[in-house]
C-alpha cells in the first residue's frame, strides 16, 4: 500500500485543496468548488474566508479530536459535548497506569526521560439527520451507500478512553490555545527538533450508533477531510478498525502512505511533505489498543523504534 506523491490529488470535485479549521468542536470551514460549497451547505456551516492552516491536531500528536468532530458535523446539526476530561501529567509509568486505566508501554530505545501525560476522556453526542447524511453522501459519490430511514432523529454517542502521551526530545511548542493559535497552527519545527517522538497509546473509541447506519463510508469522507487521497482513506480500514481510526489523528499534507509491520502486526507509515508538523507517523493496533508514534526526523526511525515499545 504505497502511493507517490502524485497521486495525493483528491480524485472528487468536493475536496481539491481544502483547509479545515475546527473550532468549538465543530467543522467550521470546507474550502473548495462549488460541489465543496454545497458541502458546507449540507453541513449548514457558513463558509468563512479561506485560511492555509493544519487541522487543529495535525501538528501536535496525541490529539485525536478532528476526526471525531468531522464525524459528527456530518451525522447532525449540532454536537453536544458530554464529557470533557483535562488532560494531567504523570510523573512515571505506574502512575499513566493508574490515571489511564491500561499498562503503558514505552521504547526501550529511547533512554531519555519521557514527558508523559494522561490524556482526558471524552464524550460526544450526536442526533442523526439522515437527510443531510445522503447530501453528504451523494457529494462524496457514495450513493450507494444504504441509509436506513429509522435512524432519523436516532442519537449517536462516541467515547473517546483516557490515552496515554508520552513525549521524548526537543519537540515544538504546542500552538497557542487561542483560535488564532489554532488556525495558524504549530510553528515550522527546526532542525533542533529532530530528537523529538510522541508516543500515543489508547484504547479505541466505544460508540453507540443506531442499527444499519454504517460509519465507515463516514470515516473514508472524514479521512479525506483531513488531507488523504480517496485512494488512502480506503485504505486505512485494511489496517485499522473505524473505531481504533477515531482514537487517534493524522497528519497533513501526506507524500506517501506505507504498509510495514510491527511486533508481528501490520502498520501504516505516513510520511508527510509538509514544513508544518512532524515528519511522519507511525499507526497500528495491537491487543486491546491503539498506537501512533509520530516523529520529526527521519522516518527511518519509526520501525526501530515502534519495535521496541513493550
Amino acid at each position: 500500500m504505497s502511493h507517490a506523491a502524485n497521486s495525493l490529488r483528491p480524485g472528487r470535485s468536493w475536496l481539491p485543496v481544502l483547509a479545515p479549521v475546527i473550532a468549538g468542536g465543530l467543522l467550521a470551514a470546507i474550502v473548495g468548488t462549488a460541489g465543496g460549497q454545497r458541502f458546507l451547505s449540507a453541513l449548514r456551516i457558513e463558509r468563512p474566508k479561506a485560511v492555509s492552516a493544519a487541522v487543529p491536531g495535525a501538528g501536535t500528536p496525541g490529539t485525536a479530536r478532528p476526526l471525531q468532530n468531522m464525524i459528527g458535523g456530518m451525522i447532525a446539526n449540532s454536537v453536544n459535548v458530554v464529557l470533557d476530561e483535562p488532560d494531567q501529567p504523570v510523573a512515571s509509568v505506574a502512575a499513566a497506569a493508574k490515571a489511564t486505566g491500561f499498562a503503558p508501554q514505552l521504547p526501550r530505545v529511547r533512554t531519555d526521560a519521557a514527558t508523559m501525560a494522561a490524556i482526558g476522556a471524552h464524550t460526544i453526542e450526536m442526533t442523526v439527520d439522515i437527510g443531510q447524511v445522503r447530501t453528504i453522501f451523494a457529494e462524496a459519490g457514495k450513493t450507494g451507500v444504504p441509509l436506513p430511514e429509522s435512524a432519523q432523529g436516532a442519537k449517536v454517542v462516541l467515547r473517546t478512553p483516557r490515552a496515554l502521551r508520552a513525549q521524548y526530545g526537543n519537540c515544538p511548542a504546542p500552538p497557542a490555545n487561542t483560535i488564532q493559535g489554532q488556525v495558524q497552527g504549530p510553528p515550522p519545527p527546526s532542525t533542533d527538533n529532530a530528537s523529538c517522538v510522541v508516543l500515543l497509546e489508547s484504547p479505541a473509541v466505544s460508540a453507540d450508533v443506531p442499527p444499519g447506519l454504517d460509519m465507515s463510508p463516514l470515516m473514508e469522507i472524514a479521512l479525506e477531510l483531513s488531507g488523504m487521497s480517496p485512494a488512502q482513506a480506503q485504505d486505512v480500514p485494511k489496517l485499522l478498525d473505524w473505531k481504533s481510526t477515531l482514537a487517534i489523528s493524522f497528519p497533513r499534507n501526506l507524500r506517501s502512505v506505507e504498509t510495514k509491520d510491527v511486533h508481528g502486526v501490520p502498520a501504516m507509515l505516513l510520511v508527510t511533505a509538509g514544513r508544518r508538523g512532524p515528519t511522519w507517523e507511525l499507526l497500528w493496533a495491537k491487543g486491546s489498543l491503539v498506537y501512533a508514534l509520530t516523529g520529526y526526523g527521519n522516518s527511518a526511525d519509526a520501525l526501530p523504534l515502534a519495535n521496541s515499545i513493550e
